[in-house]
């Protein structure tokens, strides 16, 4: 993928035009998002998605009126309708969420062509893209306008958003997700 063999171009010291930028875009909410915005019902209760295991039913993934309420991914179904009786829930679907966030990486083009979606884990970690921005941002005004740009018309598309600019995709990555700056982070160079 083009994300690894940046990582390896990266550790060699084979660059072409100078620093490397990489935009972590994490989605936190993604697949209840996203079955909101299909249903066109923007949900003001708790509402989960959850999934079949070996031991039951589970949360995979929860919207923030959930997550207020106390409800994790990966607790069982009865334990969260337990907390909030009147719990909206629907079927996970992971091969729908992977679909809808590939679609989405490549609306990311008009950023940068060089997108990826980043793998779907547990509804605890969202769904990311990853974006290529080297040699992007003045297009946008700078990297704090493209990066506020990408957040606002990723949200206004029905997803919540947030996104960090750095040199290294680790470090967009962890800032992203625990930095706590604002929706839209940038990581001086070096």
């Amino acid at each position: 993928s083009w994300f690894a063999a940046g990582v390896a171009r990266r550790e060699t010291g084979h660059w072409s035009g100078g620093m490397r930028r990489v935009i972590s875009l994490w989605l936190p909410t993604f697949a209840t998002d996203r079955l909101s915005r299909k249903e066109r019902k923007w949900r003001v209760r708790p509402f989960v998605t959850a999934l079949a295991t070996h031991g039951g039913l589970r949360v995979a993934a929860v919207n923030p009126r959930a997550q207020a309420a106390g409800i994790v991914p990966n607790l069982p179904l009865a334990d969260a309708r337990a907390l909030v009786p009147n719990l909206e829930v629907s079927a996970a679907e992971p091969t729908a969420d992977m679909h809808a966030l590939t679609a989405l990486a490549e609306w990311c083009g008009s950023y940068t062509p060089w997108t990826a979606p980043e793998a779907i884990g547990t509804g605890a970690e969202g769904a990311g893209v990853w974006l290529d921005a080297t040699g992007c941002s003045h297009l946008f005004g700078g990297e704090e306008a493209l990066l506020e740009s990408l957040v606002a018309r990723v949200e206004a598309l029905g997803f919540a958003a947030r996104a960090a600019i750095a040199d290294t995709p680790g470090a967009a990555w962890a800032v992203v997700r625990f930095g706590g700056g604002g929706t839209a982070q940038v990581v001086a160079p070096d």
